[in-house]
C-alpha cells in the first residue's frame, strides 16, 4: 500500500528538524576549579577558576563556602581576561563577584585567581566552595553592535583539600644496642638514642612490656647525654652523629617465656615532649630474636 505524499513529506520535514536541533544544541559551558597547591590548618591555598574556550565580556557570580574556617583573602584575573573589570561585594553568607568590560575577551582556560587562609581549628579534609551563576544572563558576549548576547554558563562547586601537616624532623631516634647476657634467671638491654644537641632537658625512653602477664607502660630515664656508646658490637661517637649527641639506660626483665619490648625515646622540657621513632623488639628466655621499626 502507497503512503500519502502529504505523510511522507510530514515524516522528512520532522527528521529535519530533529537533525537541526541535535546539531545546533549545545551543552552549557562549565565552570571548573583547580586546586594548584597543598595547604594544612592556617596556611593559605590557591584556586583556579576555569572556563571553556569563548569570547566573554562580562559576568556575574556568587561564591559560597564556610566563612568560619575560609576567608577570600585575593582575587586576581588571568591574564586573558585583565581587560575586564573585577568587582567584589560581600554579602551575607557569600560573595558577589561582578566581571563586566567594553569589549569581549577570549577566555581559554583560567578565568580567576583565589587566594583562601584557612583557619588554625579546620580539620584535615574536604571543604565544599560553591560558585553558583544565577540565571542564564550572567555570563553574556558582545555582538558587532555591542549588544549582550547570553552565554549559557553552569555551576560548579569545589572540593577544596586540606591536608595533615607535615611531621617536623624526629629531633630523637632509637639506637638498636647490644642486650647482656642472660644471667639469675634475667635479662638486662641497654636501650640507647641520639638527640639533636641543641635540645635540653630530660631524656629518656618509653616503653611498652608485653609478656604473657599482658602489657604495662614503663617509663625510663635517660642518662646525661654521652660523648659514645658502645653497643651491638659498634662504638657510636658524637662525631659521628655531628649535631647529635647519645643517651642510654638499662631495663632488666625476667627472662621466662616471650617478651616484646616496644621502645620510645624522648626528649622532655616542662611541658614540651618530643618523642623519636618506635623500635619493637622481641626477645624468647631473654635471648634477642627479632626487631621492627
Amino acid at each position: 500500500m502507497k503512503k500519502p505524499i502529504g505523510f511522507l513529506c510530514l515524516l522528512l520535514a520532522l527528521s529535519l528538524s530533529l537533525l537541526t536541533l541535535s546539531v545546533t544544541a549545545a551543552d552549557p559551558l562549565a565552570l571548573g576549579w583547580v586546586q594548584t597547591d597543598t595547604v594544612t590548618p592556617g596556611g593559605t591555598v590557591t584556586l583556579t577558576l576555569t572556563l571553556p574556550t569563548t569570547e566573554l565580556a562580562g559576568g556575574f557570580l556568587q561564591l559560597y563556602f564556610d566563612q568560619s574556617l575560609l576567608t577570600l583573602e585575593q582575587i586576581t584575573l588571568s591574564p586573558a581576561a585583565e581587560d575586564l573589570n573585577l568587582s567584589r561585594a560581600d554579602v551575607d553568607g557569600h560573595v558577589n563577584l561582578l566581571l563586566d568590560g567594553v569589549r569581549n575577551v577570549h577566555v581559554d582556560g583560567a578565568l580567576l585567581t583565589l587566594t583562601f587562609g584557612t583557619s588554625e581549628e579546620i580539620q584535615p579534609g574536604s571543604y565544599e566552595i560553591a560558585c553558583t551563576v544565577p540565571n542564564a544572563a550572567s555570563f553574556y558576549a558582545l555582538d558587532d553592535d555591542g549588544n549582550a548576547l547570553p552565554l549559557d554558563v553552569s555551576s560548579c562547586t569545589a572540593l577544596l583539600t586540606v591536608t595533615d601537616p607535615p611531621l617536623p624532623p624526629a629531633p630523637v631516634r632509637y639506637l638498636a644496642c647490644q642486650e647482656t647476657a642472660v644471667r639469675d634467671g634475667q635479662f638486662s638491654v641497654r636501650l640507647c638514642a641520639e638527640a639533636q644537641r641543641e635540645l635540653s632537658g630530660h631524656y629518656g625512653f618509653s616503653v611498652l612490656v608485653t609478656d604473657a602477664e599482658g602489657t604495662r607502660e614503663l617509663t625510663l630515664g635517660g642518662s646525661a647525654l654521652l660523648e659514645e656508646i658502645n653497643g651491638g658490637g659498634q662504638t657510636y661517637t658524637a662525631g659521628q652523629m655531628e649535631i647529635f649527641a647519645l643517651y642510654t639506660s638499662v631495663l632488666t626483665l625476667p627472662a621466662q617465656g616471650e617478651v616484646t619490648l616496644t621502645v620510645t625515646p624522648y626528649t622532655a622540657e616542662g611541658d614540651t615532649v618530643l618523642y623519636g621513632g618506635t623500635y619493637t623488639i622481641v626477645y624468647l628466655d631473654g635471648i634477642y630474636t627479632s626487631a621492627t621499626r
